[in-house]
């Protein structure tokens, strides 16, 4: 039997290097992935609104249409790097969530203290997610950076009430944490009562007074600063900040899809099929049938007792919130059920770790397995960003700016030059400047039609049916269109109309065409 034990050790040594140096490698194919991503219509708002920080309103100049905290960070980025490639750098920002959201992992198993397999398999049902690495995860957007701020949130959560210890600063930066996740992405305000909710009830023992004074009030208090951002500008304008971000999404969104003659999912039979697609799928299923597997084992060995632990039950309760909170809005798209990806590696890495003691044979072989399947399932994806990585030449990131600039310069425009375009980072890469009715690009744009008499005090928008007029008024230098999107077909009419002359080359800047301004 003592004999025996070496080997193990040694075999389990072995696991875990083979785990490291695949999830490394796992790692720079997503590095590629995400660089070599191409531009999404979704960055034009995040990257164009933080791009102009500073030079109207948020909300009732540039059109934002969510909560601040991605546009301040942005902004604040861009003006230290002082940088033109404005999606190259968004898309470091990106990498960097990635890189903090494996540090939080790795934090929270420490926190655990659970064997360094648990924590590689935890990665590889994040860096393996199909979700994620589709546009949720690669575009610079609000959709993957609330996931670092979550497993942090939970690592201060567990510090501040861990073996009935209570330490305020922890709770005060799990609050302030799970605040400005919330403030990058709505969808997350199920963490603010349930994190509230640990703190009072968690762990019973310790008397009720003690709890609100060590964990509650700090949790709260770290809430409210995390929350100052939203909080200002609803302070200072709570009409136009509502227009903008509540009625936006519940009112003139729907309205919009509900006239577009595209696929979307407005039914809750489809949403249904949605939520089939994107959480039963890849690493979310191995996540899943994992919790099933360690919650029956927990069962067997200690009864039902064995789920009372305040961390399954808050997990649990997370990741059910985060997937019925999906369905809320209408149309539903596919990046409305990612809040469900960190709670359930969460809910993973808590079961794993109360049976890791009891049963490690069988934890440290789940978690070999799942740290296998896990980067099967993503390896076309990820040994294609590895391809990517290797040809920095045909990034996106790297080539647009210089591509339109190049194709400008063929077209006799100046830098500096007025652009009227609804793709307006590919304007702003190239050195052009943009009107502010279209900063968010198609965002404001397309919905202009249904604002209500009452809200069209808050928007500094034009319209598909006042285009003319409005160019009329403030003649561009120059249009650029990309013929991708639709909508900006109207922009070409007029551009024809008008007698602009056109360039376009598939050398240059394939998918687009720009027109200038007769002299």
């Amino acid at each position: 039997m003592v004999a025996e034990l070496p080997a193990k050790l040694h075999s389990g040594t072995t696991a875990r290097l083979v785990a490291a140096g695949a999830l490394a490698l796992a790692v720079f194919g997503l590095i590629g992935r995400l660089l070599s991503y191409p531009l999404n219509r979704d960055e034009n708002l995040f990257i164009s609104v933080a791009s102009e920080l500073g030079s109207g309103d948020l909300y009732r100049d540039l059109g934002y249409n969510h909560l601040p905290n991605l546009a301040y960070l942005l902004g604040g980025i861009f003006a230290l790097t002082g940088d033109g490639h404005f999606l190259l750098v968004g898309r470091l920002v990106i990498l960097a969530g990635w890189l903090f959201a494996l540090l939080g992992l790795w934090l929270v198993s420490r926190r655990l203290e659970l064997d360094g397999l648990a924590y590689c398999a935890g990665a590889f049902l994040l860096v393996g997610n199909f979700l994620l690495l589709g546009e949720p995860g690669m575009l610079v957007s609000n959709n993957f950076l609330p996931i670092p701020c979550v497993f942090l949130a939970f690592c201060c959560l567990l510090g501040a009430l861990a073996n009935g210890r209570r330490a305020p600063l922890e709770a005060f930066l799990a609050g302030l944490l799970a605040s400005v996740t919330i403030g990058l992405k709505a969808n997350f305000i199920i963490l603010a009562p349930a994190f509230f909710l640990a703190t009072l009830l968690a762990p019973a023992a310790i008397p009720l007074a003690e709890r609100v004074r060590m964990a509650a009030v700090p949790l709260a208090f770290g809430g409210f600063v995390g929350g100052l951002p939203a909080l200002a500008h609803f302070a200072y304008d709570p009409d136009g900040f509502l227009a903008h971000t509540l009625r936006y999404f519940t009112e003139l969104q729907a309205a919009y899809w509900q006239g577009v003659d595209e696929p979307k999912n407005v039914a809750l039979s489809k949403k249904v099929l949605l939520a089939e697609r994107v959480s039963f799928a890849g690493t979310n299923i191995l996540a899943i049938s994992a919790i099933c597997l360690l919650g029956a084992l927990g069962i067997s060995r200690e009864g039902t007792g064995f789920l009372k632990d305040w961390r399954i039950v808050l997990l649990t309760a997370l990741s059910a919130g985060g997937f019925v909170i999906a369905f809320l809005p209408t149309p539903s798209f596919a990046q409305y059920f990612v809040p469900l990806v960190p709670f359930l590696i969460l809910l993973f890495m808590v079961l794993a770790a109360r049976l890791e003691r009891s049963g490690p044979s069988f934890v440290q072989a789940l978690c070999v397995s799942l740290c296998a399947l896990g980067l099967l399932v993503a390896l076309p994806r990820l040994g294609s960003g590895a391809i990517q990585l290797a040809s920095a030449d045909d990034w996106e990131t790297l080539e647009i700016g210089p591509n339109i600039a190049r194709l400008g310069d063929r077209a006799g425009l100046e830098q500096g030059a007025l652009v009227a375009t609804l793709t307006p980072v590919m304007a702003l890469e190239a050195g052009y400047s943009i009107y502010p009715e279209f900063t968010a690009g198609q965002f404001v744009y397309r919905v202009a039609p249904f604002i209500k008499e009452e809200d069209r005090q808050y928007y500094r928008t034009t319209s598909p049916e006042q285009l003319r007029a409005f160019l009329d008024n403030n003649p561009p230098d120059a249009i650029l269109v990309n013929r991708e999107e639709p909508i900006e077909s109207q922009l070409a009419a007029y551009a024809i109309a008008r007698g602009f002359e056109a360039y376009g080359s598939s050398r240059i800047a394939d998918g687009v065409d720009l027109y200038v301004a007769p002299e």
